[in-house]
């Protein structure tokens, strides 16, 4: 149950060069100390808590960016938020929760006093509003009782709450698409929006709700670089071109990721040809205040103590939460989260992570575990964790068999999830390292490992869930493995005719690689689904921690050493990046038997990530011997080389050579057809 806190003087944060205060009783880790920051205008912030109070602060340099904050605390006015997956706030001191099954829920706080916070709730229990949002994996906004709904397609809808009701009569209204290739989206007043598109630039759009137009014809107009993941943990704005961010420490030793960053637009409302972004201070970030840790994920999450186990084993699984009545399934992933264990309750209770989580672990105590039944068959399973108002979370793992059954192996690609896990602050790709290196353990909550739609275009696990789901659809029964099982022992592997990699093969060890080589040369044959294969090279100092990069910062790729991923594959990195198109037929190959198509027809042209052949592709080296051209994207910088590479012994690898293949699995009969065809001609 919500309700409006006493408002009394409690722990808080203070600007540069101090430190946050201490509770009475820490109901929170200062790690990961908020869900999320939530502006509310003129400098005003809400900091939604792990345990779900709600703190009130002003920061009074809002519009300078001077390190100023009153009362210099956080006050307490609410509690009980976390039970939302969304809090939004107007200007006006209304707050609106979303649920995780889609119900709105309004509250309002009027401020008496808005240099303090002071004030009382006119409606603190709370007034359900709407229903059906769950159908939006994101949702941002607040400002004039605004909501913009971002659907799982990339479109984009408009919804505002007035107090006579919702306006259009709620239906919502369509107001612009392709907004997945975006890390982050977040509103000011005035129709402005400002989204962090993969890869980095920050882009700009104003919306006008009066006539149903966009500036700039809706065309995004960047404004910045250098933001998102990796830089930021949270970005969100203020009014007048204010835009905050929490940064992730750079340090060789990072530390926390808690200072809060202040940038201001001073043209907000006006940018476009001829109208370039006006930054104050040329767009320098200025630290106004520490102590303002985020994870997104902090009321509610867990990892497996163990990615892959056989039946017989031990699956554990430790949970941090503030939230009462949550419980825990299993569900296997390539059948559509059927529940094959549980429900069963979880205990409550946040967990505090050591100094050293970010190289040796949570450590968290193991809150619910099993052991794996004979009776399940060896495939892509989750913990399922989910509270009584319909916030889910996922924690995938493998089931391995105990000794070969299937003729397919399929090596789920751990080692890329891992590297592209950012919760914490740190992955291979953040800012900072231990000293120039990147070491990073798998015993911690992931970003990269989505089961259900973000909304966001897709390169790790949710891509490779749509080539289980097509493999379990069309019968091809498989053994599953994750990345370290190879590391761990190559024996299993040369008792498959085939091995299956998904979308984003990217890092591997030497002796993986090897192992790999080994199986080709002795006739063995790979299906290649995705693109950026055996790019990068990584160790494994333990079981649970992978390494990353020289010691000096450099990447470790492996052309560099000379072992070029064609070497295996019969292809290599191209320079398109983040561009997507289908693909073009190049020769009359036996591999599109059954799909229709002849020399110079299109295919995949509608993926999950836009269209087939996209956002990090391979192409063939000029001379390398063996390759069977079959189709090639139309990417201007290179498309992706769907290839079959025929080895000596009779070993092939089938290559789709494109991060975004698995994407058009739904969408595409042709592509289907074509991967089906290479299964049949691996399998006899």
């Amino acid at each position: 149950m919500l309700r409006g806190a006493a408002v009394v003087a409690g722990a808080g944060l203070l600007g540069t060069g101090a430190t946050a205060g201490t509770a009475a009783a820490t109901t929170y880790d200062p790690r990961q100390r908020f869900l999320r920051l939530i502006p509310a205008g003129n400098g005003v912030i809400y900091g939604l808590q792990a345990d779900g109070e709600l703190l009130w602060f002003r920061h009074t340099g809002w519009q300078t960016g001077t390190a100023a904050w009153s009362p210099g605390v956080g006050r307490p006015f609410g509690s009980g938020f976390q039970r939302f997956a969304d809090v939004l706030a107007a200007e006006d001191g209304r707050i609106f929760g979303r649920t995780g099954d889609g119900r709105i829920v309004r509250y309002h706080y009027a401020v008496t006093n808005p240099m303090t916070g002071e004030g009382h709730w006119t409606d603190g229990a709370g007034t359900a509003i709407g229903a059906g949002f769950d159908r939006f994996p994101r949702v941002f906004g607040g400002w004039n009782g605004v909501l913009y709904c971002q659907d799982a397609d990339g479109a984009l809808w408009w919804y505002q709450h007035t107090a006579a009701g919702w306006t259009d009569g709620g239906g919502g209204r369509l107001i612009g698409t392709g907004f997945k290739p975006y890390q982050t989206l977040t509103a000011g007043p005035d129709g402005v929006i400002y989204g962090v598109r993969q890869g980095d630039p920050l882009h700009w759009w104003r919306y006008h709700a009066d006539t149903g137009l966009w500036d700039n014809d809706g065309e995004p107009f960047q404004i910045g670089a250098g933001w998102g993941e990796g830089i930021h943990k949270q970005v969100f704005s203020d009014n007048a071109g204010c835009v905050y961010a929490v940064a992730v420490d750079g340090g060789a030793v990072p530390g926390d990721d808690d200072a809060l960053h202040w940038y201001r637009l001073l043209n907000a409302h006006a940018v476009g040809a001829g109208n370039p972004p006006n930054w104050s201070g040329g767009g320098a970030a200025v630290e106004v205040g520490r102590g303002f840790s985020v994870e997104a994920t902090g009321a509610l999450q867990g990892y497996a103590s163990t990615l892959s186990v056989r039946p017989g084993e031990h699956a554990g699984f430790p949970v941090s939460t503030s939230l009462t009545g949550v419980t825990a399934s299993v569900v296997r992933l390539d059948t559509g989260r059927e529940r094959v264990w549980g429900p069963t309750f979880v205990a409550t209770g946040l967990q505090q992570l050591p100094a050293d989580y970010r190289t040796a672990g949570c450590g968290w105590a193991e809150r619910v575990g099993l052991t794996v039944p004979a009776t399940w068959g060896s495939a892509l399973y989750a913990w399922e964790l989910a509270s009584p108002g319909g916030v889910r979370r996922h924690v995938p793992f493998v089931v391995r068999p105990a000794a070969p059954v299937e003729r397919v192996a399929f090596l789920l690609p751990t080692n890329t999830y891992n590297a592209y896990n950012n919760w914490g602050g740190h992955n291979q790709y953040s800012r900072g390292g231990d000293g120039g290196r990147r070491h990073v353990t798998f015993l911690r909550p992931s970003t990269a490992t989505p089961v259900e739609p973000t909304g966001r275009i897709e390169h790790t696990l949710y891509s490779d869930l749509f080539l289980v789901r097509w493999l379990a659809s069309e019968g091809i029964r498989y053994d599953c493995y994750a990345d370290h099982d190879l590391e761990a022992d190559g024996t299993w592997l040369g008792h498959y005719d085939v091995l299956v990699l998904g979308s984003h093969p990217e890092y591997w060890s030497e002796l993986m690689r090897q192992r790999l080589v080994d199986y080709l040369a002795a006739g063995g044959h790979v299906i290649n689904t995705g693109g950026n294969g055996l790019y990068e090279r990584m160790s494994y100092p333990n079981a649970t921690t992978a390494q990353h990069r020289h010691a000096t910062g450099r990447r470790d790729e492996y052309h560099v050493a000379g072992m070029s991923e064609s070497q295996v594959l019969g292809v290599e990195l191209s320079p398109a990046y983040m561009d997507f198109h289908p693909y073009r037929v190049v020769s009359d190959h036996p591999l599109l038997a059954g799909t229709g198509l002849a020399v110079g027809d299109r295919f995949g042209q509608v993926a999950h990530n836009g269209a087939a052949s996209g956002w990090e592709v391979d192409r063939t080296p000029p001379g390398l011997a063996g390759v069977e051209h079959i189709a090639r994207g139309d990417n201007p910088a290179g498309g992706a080389d769907m290839v079959l590479v025929r080895k000596p012994n009779g070993g092939w690898v089938f290559s789709a050579s494109s991060m975004s293949f698995n994407g058009a699995l739904p969408h595409d009969a042709a592509v289907r057809r074509i991967l089906r065809n290479a299964f049949d001609l691996a399998l006899g």
